[in-house]
């Protein structure tokens, strides 16, 4: 019999002690439910030249409004009204005047009376400039195989193999023997080029360009061209 009201004595201790914490819970949320808008997917960020892209698809929730996105340690943000509930679509922002370091990109979602979603994160997104831009070098000449003079009015360059995912190109430019400007771009996969009515002493100036990691949204030039002079 003890052991029965010892047992009630302490069932009914939680229980009040459980009612008396949703209570003083409720009172703090002013006896509203805490609503979290839905949360988008695929966050993704896209690198360019000193901004960067950032792409969602939009959540289900037709609820959501709006959204916003804090960056620079949560001084910076951006705000942009929900256009689609379709979570086929794709949405998409450039963020640009930032600088060259890296940053964290946390996107919210709000709906049409403030509520906030739970902050979704992009960590660790590197900005690129002009330091990526100093660190670039131009494809080089394969030194094994210098330049063959096919007949008096044409040349066959040899390169270096070239990496195929980040070298978007190499642009060779020359005046041919007529004078007149000429260019052609070689691609990262090809390894000579014919340089047609180039002499010897003609000047040919090797320009690459790169992006700095896969999908990026800006390509980038190295600072200065190399000089080739052919004998």
């Amino acid at each position: 019999m003890k052991r029965s009201i010892i047992l009630l004595l302490f069932i009914s201790c939680i229980y009040i002690g459980c009612n008396k914490g949703d209570t003083d819970y409720r009172e703090l949320l002013n006896k509203e439910e805490v609503v979290y808008p839905g949360l988008t997917g695929n966050f993704k960020a896209y690198q360019g030249n000193l901004r960067v892209q950032l792409e969602w698809n939009p959540s289900p929730d037709p609820s959501i409004t709006k959204y916003l996105i804090y960056w620079n340690n949560g001084e910076d943000s951006l705000a942009l009204n929900a256009s689609s509930s379709n979570p086929q679509d794709t949405l998409r922002t450039m963020i640009s005047g930032l600088n060259e370091y890296v940053q964290n990109f946390v996107l919210y979602t709000f709906d049409a009376r403030g509520n906030r979603s739970i902050g979704q994160s992009l960590s660790g997104v590197r900005i690129y400039g002009p330091l990526y831009v100093s660190s670039l070098v131009n494809r080089q000449v394969d030194a094994s195989q210098p330049p063959v003079a096919v007949n008096d009015y044409t040349y066959k360059v040899f390169f270096s193999r070239a990496d195929t995912i980040l070298n978007t190109g190499t642009a060779i430019s020359y005046l041919d023997s007529l004078q007149n400007p000429v260019t052609i771009n070689l691609d990262a996969k090809t390894d000579t080029v014919v340089l047609n009515l180039a002499k010897a002493g003609t000047k040919v100036a090797i320009r690459s360009s790169y992006v700095p990691v896969f999908k990026a949204v800006d390509t980038f030039r190295v600072a200065y061209s190399d000089t080739l002079l052919l004998e």
